[in-house]
């Protein structure tokens, strides 16, 4: 008799660790998962074809390009900002114009900006147009965001830059964010994807 409850309870024992084992296995399982899918839905891809195409083309990193789409409207093709700018990259209207004549695209509108393609080639080239201007890819992301004659102030004044090539300190605190997130994106972006 004592030998059978000794038993039973051996086999409770055992059953309860089991249990036990899954139940954490599930939980952990489903942190993982969940944790997966949050990042997917943070840090989504689209457009990748285009972006590898166009970044070739102007010489620029792609997952720079991704990071850049993904701040300035996650991805969002029919974003359009308060200020006006449209688009995955956010090209303001003003900037299309200039940007379509140095392409040579005829028959421009604003409307345009709202294609990918369109936006997306028109983002590269600027980035590219500021990867010439600039020396590292700090100030040509400030310049993106605050404009490439700002940035070229700040480079200018000691107050922000002791070397003229580096920006010591963004003087627009928005400007320092979005550094930062585009930064903190193309860490993200070349970590979980393979693009080119």
């Amino acid at each position: 008799m004592g030998r059978a409850n000794s038993r039973k309870k051996g086999s409770k024992a055992v059953i309860i660790v089991v249990c036990v084992v899954i139940a954490v296995a599930a939980v952990l399982g489903g942190l993982f998962v969940f944790g997966d899918l949050n990042w997917q839905a943070k840090y989504p891809l689209k457009y990748e074809e285009l972006i590898v195409k166009y970044a070739d083309e102007y010489a620029l990193d792609p997952y720079f390009v991704a990071a850049v789409i993904h701040t300035e409207s996650g991805f969002d093709a029919e974003a359009v900002s308060g200020a006006g700018a449209m688009g995955l990259m956010q090209v303001m209207p003003e900037t299309g114009e200039w940007v379509a004549g140095k392409l040579g695209l005829e028959g421009f509108n604003k409307e345009m900006l709202l294609d990918p393609e369109t936006n997306i080639e028109m983002g590269c080239w600027y980035l590219g147009f500021l990867k010439e201007r600039f020396p590292n890819e700090e100030a040509v992301m400030a310049a993106y965001n605050a404009g490439h004659g700002r940035v070229q102030e700040w480079l200018d004044d000691a107050q922000y830059s002791t070397d003229g090539t580096t920006l010591d300190s963004i003087p627009f605190k928005e400007t320092e964010n979005y550094v930062k997130k585009v930064t903190n994106a193309y860490e993200k972006y070349k970590e979980h994807y393979e693009l080119g």
